[in-house]
């Protein structure tokens, strides 16, 4: 099988081994480069995680797997625009499960509970992901409004902590009053403060 990195072609047999040994030349290479891994083409299909497993699952088959990587802008602008996008869904989803769990909780609101502390887990992770990139404060248009959404993120994160108590209580109205008064609020001053790119 070929491995396709940009204009360079590396030569690779059908085997377990060559699994590991692509995977550390796709490493190799991004570490040396100020581009960022995205994804593999394998005989054109996009695979988006489980590189190895994909490419065991079909190494009798493979021919050309094709690095894909994204310029550091490309990357920050993907991850800003995904943050953005979670943003506007998850402010009205809150309001609307507060009112729901104000009532009762039922199955449905236990997964969107679930739902969002998964949300504000992958919020927290894709702020240190950008927060390591090198050079961030000359890649964003004004890196005090980093520092207002880091702020605000952390505030996020600990109105969604203090929803444990109340959830092991069953105490329905502490948990709506939480998710209305300092989950949103704070989901709302993230929204505003979320950084551009310069």
């Amino acid at each position: 099988m070929q491995l396709v990195i940009g204009e360079e072609l590396n030569e690779f047999d059908n085997t377990e081994a060559s699994i590991e040994q692509i995977i550390k030349t796709i490493e190799e290479k991004a570490a040396s480069t100020e581009r960022v891994f995205s994804h593999l083409v394998i005989d054109e299909v996009a695979v988006y995680d489980n590189y190895a497993d994909y490419l065991l699952d079909h190494l009798d088959q493979v021919r050309v797997v094709q690095a894909e990587f994204l310029t550091l802008e490309e990357f920050m602008q993907g991850i800003l625009l995904s943050t953005s996008e979670y943003l506007e869904r998850a402010i009205p989803a809150v309001e609307q499960l507060a009112a729901s769990v104000y009532s009762s909780v039922d199955t449905d609101a236990w997964q969107q509970i679930d739902q969002l502390i998964e949300g504000v887990q992958w919020l927290q992770q894709s702020f240190d992901t950008m927060d390591s990139l090198p050079n961030l404060a000359n890649r964003l248009s004004d890196y005090e409004q980093w520092n207002l959404y880091s702020q605000a993120l952390r505030e996020l994160v600990e109105s969604v902590a203090s929803l444990g108590e109340p959830l092991k209580f069953a105490d329905h109205v502490s948990v709506s009053d939480i998710m209305l008064y300092e989950v949103k609020p704070a989901l709302e001053k993230l929204h505003i403060n979320l950084p551009s790119l310069a």
